[in-house]
């Protein structure tokens, strides 16, 4: 039986965590794409070279399935490439607020909220992310930052978490700390495989922008991509972190992360928090995103 044709479908890509172009993650789309085969969502995964390519398979209601897809390998979720398709979707859906992502990784809540003309804001519902223990060397922590040692640990520990990828933070005093990072980043990955992470996010509780709550900065070598400009899983991670090291008051709240500047792409990641007993019992993760450009595969 001859392969499904690719001729005519629809593709976008969205600045996702961006309310510019040319800011945040960029994502791909490519819509009507039931009938394409694993190998043909590869092919065109590699040709459209986004960090993630989601492919919409089915759409049912307010039912979105879609399978995502890095240059390499297929994945269960994509924050970023959320925000963009449930964007699209919000433009499509003017009167539908809630809807649901139906991926590899399960059923999530999606919710759509608007103000006036600007992008709206997408928000998802993800679990909340579990703390796991970690030995870190300090000492090959810092060489691999570039950093003195002693400036770990000055007001909270380094430390790690699970939200489907495994994220190590990192909490420096300045906001010029974080800026002057220039990791090695083999090294990073070095440190990333000895405690069975992911990334490294490096953050700090002074910002550039005065609505922001933190700054932040993410390394992921280990995963083929050396700094992110935005990442919805590590700042929903980091939510429960700051509440469990007082850098955040333990209480129901919207944390605001920049992100991505030192990259030249700047981001804006929101998570919303419910806090109860002390700790986070609900997240919800997401921002805006802009449609950069859209056309056919021919």
């Amino acid at each position: 039986m001859p392969e499904p044709t690719l001729i005519g479908l629809p593709v976008a890509l969205y600045d996702c965590f961006s309310d510019q172009c040319f800011g945040g993650n960029v994502g791909g789309i490519v819509f009507d794409a039931a009938d394409l085969t694993t190998g043909q969502m590869m092919q065109i995964a590699r040709e459209i070279n986004a960090a993630v390519t989601g492919f919409v398979t089915a759409e049912n209601g307010n039912e979105v399935t879609v399978r995502f897809f890095m240059p390499g390998a297929e994945i269960a979720m994509c924050g970023h490439v959320t925000v963009g398709l449930f964007t699209h979707f919000a433009a499509q859906k003017p009167d539908a607020s809630d809807f649901v992502l139906k991926a590899l990784a399960g059923d999530i809540a999606v919710r759509v909220s608007r103000i006036g003309t600007a992008a709206p804001n997408v928000m998802m519902n993800l679990s909340v992310p579990k703390p796991i223990t970690v030995d870190v060397n300090l000492a090959a922590l810092a060489d691999a930052l570039g950093i003195a040692q002693s400036t770990l640990d000055i007001r909270a520990p380094v430390s790690a978490a699970d939200a489907g990828l495994k994220h190590l933070f990192v909490h420096l005093e300045t906001l010029a700390e974080v800026q002057a990072l220039t990791p090695d980043f083999q090294k990073l990955k070095e440190v990333s495989a000895a405690n069975n992470v992911q990334t490294i996010g490096c953050f700090s509780m002074e910002t550039e922008v005065a609505d922001a709550t933190l700054h932040i900065r993410d390394f992921c070598p280990a995963v083929g991509v050396n700094e992110v400009p935005a990442s919805g899983t590590t700042n929903g991670a980091l939510a429960g972190y700051l509440v469990a090291n007082g850098l955040i008051p333990a209480a129901s709240q919207q944390i605001s992360a920049e992100q991505g500047a030192e990259i030249g792409r700047p981001s804006r990641v929101i998570s919303e928090i419910i806090v109860e007993g002390g700790e986070v019992s609900d997240l919800w993760v997401g921002g805006q995103a802009v449609a950069s450009l859209a056309g056919t595969l021919v």
